[in-house]
């Protein structure tokens, strides 16, 4: 099975290098940066949410979930796994950022957006997260797309991003604003 998903993580690399257009080239990259961060997740989302009332829960839960997610994926689960980057099979002029340094799975841009999506489909009317998914969506695929992270990657920060944002959003509405 896993030589399967390695045959099929080597194919999707080489389709995303057949796609590339000028144009893709720079939405992705500019797509790609926004997510560095979680950046684009504060500006749009959590500081607003802060310091609008109806919606400082949901900015505080998207905080925490954010930072939780952050841990766990980039501090234990990244240096756990140790896998490299499809990116340091690809020489530096074919890239359109620069080669990320530390380990590929899983994908930390993916895994920041879906949490943030996860905790906004559960506090937010569909007019918020259903913009929210889509930015998420984009940002996962430009990581492929600049051949930086594994279509399993990709599929692994998903999976931990909505898992991560789900179990902070439970967590706040069941323990923390129940208090007091």
């Amino acid at each position: 099975m896993f030589r399967k998903l390695r045959i099929l993580d080597e194919r999707v690399v080489e389709r995303m290098s057949q796609i590339h257009r000028p144009v893709l080239d720079k939405l992705m990259v500019m797509f790609t940066y926004a997510g560095t961060g979680g950046f684009i997740w504060w500006i749009l989302f959590i500081l607003p949410f802060l310091i609008s009332r109806p919606y400082r829960r949901t900015g505080i839960i998207l905080t925490a979930a954010i930072g939780f997610n952050y841990v766990l994926g980039e501090i234990i689960i990244k240096k756990t796994v140790g896998r490299a980057r499809p990116s340091t099979l690809i020489a530096d002029e074919d890239m359109k950022i620069h080669k990320p340094k530390d380990h590929s799975f899983p994908s930390g841009h993916s895994a920041s957006s879906f949490c943030a999506f996860s905790v906004m489909f559960w506090c937010c009317p569909v007019w918020i997260w259903l913009p929210a998914l889509a930015l998420a969506g984009t940002i996962a695929f430009s990581r492929m797309y600049l051949r930086v992270h594994y279509l399993t990657d990709v599929i692994g920060g998903v999976l931990l991003g909505l898992i991560d944002g789900s179990l902070m959003t439970l967590f706040f509405h069941s323990v923390v604003f129940t208090q007091g």
